[in-house]
């Protein structure tokens, strides 16, 4: 069997994936604020308060989830590279750090990956397509999807996968 090529890519978040985690965090907020408010509403009868207090509770719940979201969304790059060694992360003014990294959504032209650093520190999510990727693209399909490559234990968080 051959070695998979080693690469490096460099992976910065876009502004699209920003905004969609943004979006994600601005409907859930809206979703749990309504629900909240419809056990106030309830409450106080079956006329309940209105519809007014309903919208407001939605659009102020959705506001506040987007900001969180887009607030708590990465934005410095980070350089991902495989060698012989293994996978490596690396961050601005940090050393690169010994991880494992397995892909948890595919869509083709984009890869949603989890990166787990050896030492036991805090997982990354890291989003990458196609046209970020560009010429490692096809090492980074290869090296992931590779037999063997899915080897990792699961973590604590994680149940038995079949």
């Amino acid at each position: 069997m051959r070695a998979a090529p080693a690469f490096e890519l460099q992976i910065t978040p876009t502004r699209g994936e920003r905004l969609a985690l943004a979006l994600l965090g601005s409907l859930c907020a809206c979703v749990v604020t309504t629900w909240l408010w419809s056990h106030v509403d309830a409450a106080v009868g079956p006329a309940g308060r209105g519809a007014l207090p309903w919208v407001g509770a939605g659009v102020g719940g959705a506001l506040l989830g987007g900001l969180c979201g887009w607030l708590l969304a990465p934005r410095e790059a980070a350089t991902l590279s495989c060698c012989q060694h293994g996978w490596m992360l690396g961050r601005p003014g940090a050393q690169p750090l010994p991880c494992s990294v397995r892909v948890r959504l595919d869509l083709g032209a984009w890869l949603l990956l989890r990166v787990r650093p050896a030492s036991g520190g805090r997982v990354s999510w890291l989003g990458v397509g196609r046209g970020q990727a560009g010429e490692a693209w096809h090492a980074l399909r290869a090296t992931l999807f590779a037999p063997g490559a899915g080897a990792e234990q699961p973590g604590p968080d994680e149940g038995a996968q079949a």
